[in-house]
């Protein structure tokens, strides 16, 4: 069931942070991984790991930067890439 709920959100966010991911489903990374991996495998969706650390908050934590970005027919929706620390407006 969650399995589904992920593919909605992501589908219709285009992407999420994997910090973001465990605070809208209420689950831990360690629950949430093996479900995005499967997406991943069945090519729905895409894992970036970012190198973009904002360098002045000190808050950014790694869950942050590891992002998920649903696939679409021509590729991942990217439009709105992922440009650094998430605690900056």
């Amino acid at each position: 069931m969650i399995l589904k709920e992920i593919q909605t959100y992501l589908s219709q966010r285009g992407q999420a942070s994997l910090g973001q991911l465990e605070q809208h489903f209420h689950v831990n990374s360690n629950a949430l991984s093996p479900m995005l991996e499967k997406l991943i495998r069945k090519g729905r969706v895409q894992k970036i790991v970012s190198s973009n650390r904002c360098g002045s908050c000190g808050s950014c934590a790694p869950e942050t930067l590891i992002i998920y970005y649903w696939v679409k027919a021509e590729g991942p929706a990217t439009e709105s890439l992922f440009s650094g620390c998430p605690h900056s407006g």
